[in-house]
């Protein structure tokens, strides 16, 4: 059964409201295999209102497509999402395939593919805004194998997506164990506070014995230094690279709005940009990306390998004995990300932040062996981070090669468990 969302007008931003039922939008939606659907940036209509529109409710193994703007993106509700009923926006439409002729996750899976993305975009309509309809929809042939070779198939490449989302959901966690010991001993000054307040220690008695018993008359930890940010990170260092030499390039799409890790770099002819090396930290200086927190740790490029990007990255690297990861901690910080916000010049549109500004503003600059100590801490988070992102890669290429085998039968599931029986005896 194939539907499209209601009419614009009836379910505009006048409607919004906190809590209700989700709306299915384009930001919902994306072009990437691994990525189903993205939970985190709905909006809400009243339940109340939704039930005007039944047929354009979607729910577990339904799929949704944009039919405006950016043809291709191609979602599916799993049975493990966030809600059990949400509502197609008037830019989407939605599939609701008979479980008893295909599996919606082999059919997702299909319409993800570069097989299935070529049939969308060859009945693509419009000029300046694209489109994609009901009839060109149901004018797609899916190769449809036996059910059982469905699921099959829908069950082996969702592991692999699976093994992938538990990676990153392990990376948010070891992140947010980072940015709280970043913020407790940096920003709150925790382990002095809780000394002064006779409260018990929390961290080891090694650690615990650095941090002094009081905050002096600034407010800060006695014996620690006053200073500005400078002091503890370079701000786009310079670099040498000649006009014209190849080397790895990122721009603004490869840094990610959460987490450290961004997409592989890619080989440019250096032209102007900003340059930086593994350790470094990018910071998208202007709107609405910083906002939105396009951020990254860099890494993966190769020792003494000098890499390139944006005009619009800020580049942050730590001064030793701190480690790398604290620019990037120091650049997903509330408090800094604010004043980086508030510092942006410029005409509407195309407002930047002032890099100066963020260079001289005020930070407590604590003493070597708390730097050291640091350091001792948060690098093996990130080791481990940095671990789990190149296993994802390696699974996602698994995936990759996979996806296009199975779907136009070349390969069968029952192939690749003989080979993985072989190869274990």
């Amino acid at each position: 059964m194939i539907a499209a969302g209601p009419f614009g007008s009836a379910v505009s931003a006048k409607y919004f409201v906190d809590h209700g039922t989700p709306m299915i939008r384009g930001s919902n939606l994306s072009t990437d295999v691994g990525v189903p659907m993205v939970e985190d940036e709905y909006v809400y209509l009243p339940d109340e209102l939704v039930k005007k529109f039944p047929r354009a409710m979607a729910s577990a193994g339904d799929l949704i497509f944009t039919c405006w703007g950016t043809i291709g993106q191609v979602g599916w509700i799993s049975p493990r999402s966030k809600f059990p009923r949400y509502l197609v926006s008037n830019k989407q439409m939605r599939l609701r395939p008979n479980p008893e002729i295909c599996n919606s996750q082999y059919l997702y899976y299909f319409f993800a593919s570069e097989l299935g993305q070529a049939e969308i975009m060859e009945r693509s309509i419009g000029s300046s805004v694209p489109g994609f309809n009901l009839t060109g929809l149901r004018t797609i042939k899916v190769p449809l194998p036996p059910l059982s070779e469905q699921r099959a198939i829908a069950a082996t490449l969702g592991a692999l997506d699976d093994k992938i989302e538990l990676n990153r959901k392990m990376n948010a966690t070891l992140e947010a164990m980072a940015r709280a010991l970043f913020r407790d001993w940096f920003v709150d000054f925790g382990p002095t506070r809780a000394k002064m307040e006779g409260r018990a220690p929390y961290l080891s008695p090694d650690l615990w014995a650095l941090f002094p018993d009081r905050l002096d008359d600034e407010g800060k930890p006695e014996g620690w230094e006053s200073g500005t940010l400078s002091d503890l990170v370079s701000f786009n260092p310079k670099e040498a690279l000649r006009k014209g030499t190849e080397a790895p390039y990122l721009d603004m799409a490869a840094l990610p709005t959460q987490g450290a890790n961004h997409v592989e770099p890619t080989q440019r002819a250096f032209a102007s940009g900003s340059k930086f090396r593994d350790g470094d930290t990018l910071l998208a200086r202007i709107t609405p990306c910083l906002e939105n927190g396009k951020t990254c740790l860099v890494h993966g490029l190769g020792q003494e390998t000098v890499a390139w990007g944006s005009t619009e990255f800020i580049v942050m690297r730590t001064r030793p004995p701190l480690p790398p990861a604290f620019g990037y901690l120091l650049a997903r910080d509330e408090d800094f990300r604010s004043a980086a916000i508030r510092s942006m010049t410029g005409t509407s549109g195309r407002q930047r932040a002032t890099v100066d500004a963020i260079a001289n503003r005020p930070f407590t600059v604590p003493p070597q062996e708390i730097m050291f100590a640091f350091q001792a801490c948060v690098n093996a988070l990130f080791k481990r981070i940095a671990s789990n992102e190149r296993e994802s890669r390696t699974v996602a290429q698994t995936r990759d090669l996979l996806l296009p085998r199975l779907l136009s039968g070349e390969l069968r599931v029952a192939d690749i468990a003989s080979s993985e029986k072989e190869t274990a005896a």
